[in-house]
């Protein structure tokens, strides 16, 4: 491989682009950064790798890694590392005393083994475990609980280290956790120590669904943007498998550390390949082909065409928005002095809470929906005193005839508010599915 002035490893996660900008085999790293792509994956790499670019010039090899990493690297002629190959080779550099990493992602969790080579005496990966297709025990987890909870994912770590009590809370998958979380929510137990109960169901899912059984021997490294920007989930972690300070292992950057680890790779494993990649223009190439579907870009000739898109172009898409998006409701307007007699039904789910108004004809005559924020009473309470202020501006007599609550709340909306009558929603959804479709099946 001819000489190159620097080395670029680009990490392409499920939620996340990262990249490092080092010295030919250098510990110290010239330039980095860490981005949400936003489902943009593409268009966020190409903005990385520019901005890289601006920094260091082009004189470069790239090698790129990440579940998101091998079309991406194809399309840059860039080299590709399998991502825990990457990580194994930066924790031998920098951490040859580590005996397990445990690294998470934004949608993936792994636990990795590490041993010496008996003849060469470097530090080695001897196995690995990873999740599923689920991103249970993972950052989207973590992004799940937050928006539950009604905060900002970058507050939570805060939220969690004023936590006092762990509540059980399962962590292997979203929706078990949320249908764990609410009733909690419910009872009025606080948001912190369901922050902090939330990493507890996090790191029990790591170490019991992903270990398998296997001893997690320290020293044990931590690794990955959730382990990163949340100090207390790290902490969680070392209370869980009794590890001290001396057995938990911290990087500088462990947000990086497989970004780090994909750049060393060029010389690890691709001395004697010659890079293709060509900082000059593939960003740019790979911006383009970001955009494409988004800003009806035309191909770059260079480049291999898309395959499998849902829609030919931007018009195609368009016409199918169109097609099926529904009429916008409109509360009825009644005139002043009128008197309206309705019917209510309240949902109270686990992360949003509903309520239907309908006249004695049976036809809705107002709506309302609303995240919950957390505090699901204290949103249906908002609700129905603006919709009481509403109808009294309006200068009309809102009769209410009966109210029934159903979801994960129907007990607790009941009692609350005196409800006439509560029931399971599924109990709700077929009565009215029976009546807006007579007859359906399912």
């Amino acid at each position: 491989m001819k000489e190159y002035q620097y080395w670029i490893g680009l990490d392409v996660g499920s939620t996340t682009v990262k990249v490092v900008v080092i010295e030919p085999w250098g510990r110290d790293i010239i330039y980095s950064d860490y981005r949400r792509h936003n489902a943009e994956q593409s268009t966020a790499a190409s903005a990385l790798l520019m901005d890289a670019h601006a920094r260091v010039g082009t004189n470069c090899a790239l090698a790129v890694c990440g579940s998101g990493g091998s079309r991406i690297a194809e399309t840059l002629q860039a080299f590709f590392v399998q991502e825990v190959v990457a990580n194994s080779i930066a924790v031998s550099r920098f951490f040859p005393q580590t005996r397990v990493a445990i690294e998470l992602g934004g949608q993936d969790a792994k636990v990795i083994f590490f041993r010496h080579d008996e003849r060469s005496g470097e530090l080695v990966a001897s196995d690995m475990r990873m999740n599923g297709s689920c991103a249970g025990g993972t950052g989207a987890f973590v992004d799940q609980v937050a928006e539950l909870l009604g905060v900002r994912t970058e507050e939570f770590n805060q939220l969690a280290a004023a936590g006092t009590h762990v509540y059980d809370i399962s962590g292997r998958c979203g929706v078990f956790a949320k249908t764990d979380i609410q009733p909690l929510l419910n009872q009025g137990v606080s948001r912190e120590d369901i922050a902090l109960s939330t990493f507890h169901a996090l790191a029990k899912q790591t170490i019991g669904g992903l270990a398998q059984g296997m001893e997690i021997t320290p020293p044990v490294l931590f690794e990955g943007g959730p382990l990163t920007f949340n100090p207390r989930l790290v902490g969680v972690f070392a209370e869980r498998l009794g590890l001290d300070d001396a057995q938990t292992i911290i990087p500088e950057r462990p947000e990086t550390m497989v970004a780090h680890g994909a750049a060393l790779s060029i010389g690890a494993l691709f001395e004697e390949r010659e890079s293709r990649y060509d900082g000059r223009i593939a960003p740019q190439r790979l911006k383009r082909r970001g955009e494409q579907l988004t800003d009806d870009a035309p191909a770059v000739a260079t480049l291999p065409a898309p395959t499998n898109l849902f829609f030919a172009d931007r018009g195609e898409r368009d016409a199918f928005t169109e097609r099926h998006t529904p009429e916008p409701f409109h509360p009825v307007e009644y005139p002043a002095g009128s008197q309206v007699r309705a019917w209510m039904g309240i949902d109270a789910g686990s992360t949003t809470t509903k309520f239907v108004l309908l006249d004695e004809d049976e036809r809705v005559i107002n709506t309302f929906y609303a995240s919950n924020r957390g505090e699901p009473l204290d949103v249906i309470r908002g609700a129905l005193a603006d919709l009481r202020d509403a109808y009294r501006d309006s200068e009309v007599d809102l009769e209410i005839l009966g109210v029934g609550t159903t979801g994960y709340g129907e007990k607790l909306f009941a009692e609350a508010f005196h409800a006439d009558y509560h029931t399971v929603e599924t109990v709700a959804h077929a009565t009215a599915a029976q009546k807006i479709a007579p007859g359906v099946s399912f």
